[in-house]
């Protein structure tokens, strides 16, 4: 049987965790040798966000350990006719053990970030995806757009 759960203060050794976990299958040819100063840097980011209720993670837990996570951040943006009140959130970290994948698992946790988002009539949530979890997201009324950019920035040493 799943259970879930929105992570505490207390779950933050298991979102570092997870957050690697997770970062490690999207990206496999990363430089890992930053391993340590990254989970220190997560720590403090989940230690301040997760106070502050701007970052909410969701866990699925199966005989009493962690088998999935999601997690949401809320944040502002300049209002626009479409989002009078400038309130936007991102959805990432949707990783599932491998053993527990396609059971449905996924869907629920983003239903939750989803329930939690239109409670704080967060007028536009957005995520980036795999091929593995488009279907999922078109599912939940994700539409692919076509016109975002990014740009990776070098790091100041």
């Amino acid at each position: 049987m799943i259970t879930y759960r929105k992570a505490d203060i207390t779950d933050i050794p298991q979102l570092v965790h997870l957050r690697l976990q997770f970062l490690k299958e999207i990206y496999p040819k990363a430089d890992i040798s930053q391993d340590t100063v990254l989970q220190d840097h997560l720590r403090v980011y989940l230690t301040e966000h997760l106070t502050k209720n701007n970052f909410v993670n969701w866990f699925a837990l199966a005989e009493g350990r962690v088998v999935a996570s999601a997690g949401i951040v809320f944040y502002n943006q300049p209002p626009l006719y479409h989002n009078l009140e400038g309130k936007v959130a991102y959805i990432l970290n949707v990783y599932t053990l491998p053993a527990f994948r396609r059971k449905g698992i996924a869907k629920t946790l983003l239903q939750k970030l989803m329930e939690e988002a239109k409670e704080r009539n967060t007028g536009k949530v957005s995520l980036h995806t795999s091929k593995d979890g488009r279907l999922l997201y078109e599912q939940l009324g994700f539409v692919a757009g076509d016109n975002e950019m990014t740009c990776q920035l070098p790091r100041i040493q």
